[in-house]
């Protein structure tokens, strides 16, 4: 891991978030629509991935309407108010 890296995940950040995340839908739920899974933050245009190596994983939910306004989301979360980016699946790249 880089000196970045490093820096960015001193106490191991992402599998602390990835272990403690409960945004997905439960597919035991018996309300599950398996329509979601094409509908996850990642491929949100209210998602704002992080910058930096958190970025490829994990990002903001930036949409007003969302329970998760303000929230760091894991790319495979999702909510009831996903507006799909016609561009395609967000990365800090193509910010």
């Amino acid at each position: 891991m880089g000196e970045f890296a490093e820096r960015a995940q001193p106490d191991g950040v992402h599998e602390r978030w990835i272990q403690h995340r409960s945004r997905a839908p439960d597919e035991a739920h018996p309300g599950y629509d398996e329509s979601w899974v094409w509908e996850q933050c990642g491929g949100c245009v209210r998602w704002i991935p992080l910058s930096g190596p958190l970025g490829s994983d994990w990002g903001v939910c930036s949409n007003k309407d969302s329970p998760f306004d303000r929230h760091a989301m894991f790319e495979h979360d999702g909510c009831p108010f996903f507006e799909e980016d016609p561009a395609g699946w967000r990365t800090p790249e193509r910010m």
